[in-house]
């Protein structure tokens, strides 16, 4: 008679253990929020010191003192010995709009839309994202960030939890059922001072089961224009409208791509990350020949530029990788790069990005070299617009 075999204990989940784990995942995420954003489960701005207001004026400091004491600007609040300088945030954006270097739009022209797209996971699609809206805000242009990606990694960062704060029709979804025309409802108020938020929730997959269901029963309905057509009036209220996109090649994406102006592709010079960023254009481009030729649909970008991200100096590998997208994409690339930091990573561990920061606790010279790469992959989006909107102001004055 042979032995009885002792089999290893299953872990087995059903449907009941689904739904106590998510109970679980959710009220942890609660916890952790409220933990990180102690004492108040809301993110808050940060406070500007006159010495980075300075650089952002791009004056000297004894220049941005002697015009507070002149009450010419805001003079902020005094700390330490009463040489140093803190300003809120809007108090920052309100002394750059007054006496800032920067081009603001155009009087007459419309805000573009700019969309942050990638198919692949892990290139820093979100936290580049809302950087980028952050850091355009603090060139003095007002933004409005569109969370369009159903894991709502935006929104998060933002300080909401998507499953227990926002609901269906705090999103995109009523514009895409057509019971609303445009996306004003939906943009709400944010902690940074300059950045409207209109969030996302896992609610966005329904996109993908709406829009080709009513596209088959309605061959007049055009998918690919529910989003166009509902951001005109974002575009005469914000300087700038940036989208987080969905990361797969969905009805919702396609839609977004056909309401953008521009387009930002992060993009880290690592191996795998490359031969995906090959896959995208040609899905990408694919795509929209398929429309050009079966809807008669012409796509044009005032600009795509890819940054590269999550840069590590320190592998061997990133400058071979970082010579093969240069000969990929002469054209496309940008100068500026976004570092792999552990200060960069550990904000992002936090719920914040490298602008939500007020000071680092480690290396001064770290943290300013960290915030002078993204002030360089701004300012060159930002070229990118400012040329945009001078064609646009020419073409409308001949």
């Amino acid at each position: 008679m042979s032995a009885k075999r002792i089999l290893p204990a299953r872990n087995v989940v059903d449907i009941d253990g689904l739904i106590r784990i998510a109970d679980r995942a959710e009220a942890t995420l609660l916890q952790l929020r409220d933990d990180l954003l102690a004492p108040w489960p809301r993110k808050t701005s940060p406070m500007i010191s006159g010495t980075r207001l300075a650089q952002m004026c791009n004056i000297e400091r004894t220049k941005l003192n002697h015009l507070c004491s002149k009450g010419i600007i805001p003079a902020g609040q005094l700390k330490g010995n009463g040489r140093s300088r803190m300003f809120t945030l809007a108090e920052a954006r309100a002394i750059v709009q007054q006496i800032g270097p920067h081009k603001r739009r155009p009087a007459g022209t419309l805000g573009l839309v700019v969309c942050c797209g990638n198919f692949k996971g892990g290139v820093g699609k979100t936290t580049t994202t809302v950087a980028v809206a952050q850091g355009l805000t603090l060139m003095g242009h007002s933004v409005c960030l569109v969370d369009l990606d159903p894991q709502a990694s935006t929104t998060t960062l933002m300080g909401f939890v998507p499953d227990a704060e926002v609901t269906e029709d705090m999103t995109v979804m009523p514009v895409v059922y057509g019971d609303k025309e445009d996306l004003l409802y939906a943009a709400l108020p944010s902690y940074w001072d300059g950045i409207d938020l209109i969030p996302s929730s896992p609610d966005l997959f329904g996109a993908d089961y709406y829009l080709p269901n009513k596209q088959a029963s309605d061959p007049t309905f055009q998918f690919w224009d529910v989003l166009n057509k509902a951001m005109q009036p974002l575009r005469e209220k914000y300087d700038v409208i940036i989208i987080d996109t969905p990361p797969t090649l969905s009805y919702l994406a396609l839609a977004s791509f056909m309401a953008s102006d521009g387009m930002i592709i992060p993009l880290p010079p690592e191996t795998l990350d490359y031969a995906s960023s090959t896959q995208f254009f040609r899905q990408f481009s694919e795509l929209f020949n398929s429309m050009r030729h079966g809807k008669q649909i012409d796509k044009e970008f005032e600009f795509i530029k890819i940054v590269l991200s999550k840069v590590k100096s320190s592998v061997s590998m990133t400058d071979i990788v970082k010579t093969w997208i240069k000969q990929t994409y002469p054209e496309l690339l940008g100068t500026a790069e976004i570092p792999e930091t552990d200060l960069v990573k550990n904000a992002y561990a936090e719920f914040k990005t490298i602008y939500d920061l007020e000071s680092y606790d480690g290396s001064q010279r770290t943290y300013n070299r960290a915030i002078e790469a993204f002030n360089a992959v701004v300012a060159e989006l930002d070229v990118s617009l400012q040329t945009c909107w001078a064609h646009r102001e020419m073409k409308e004055a001949a």
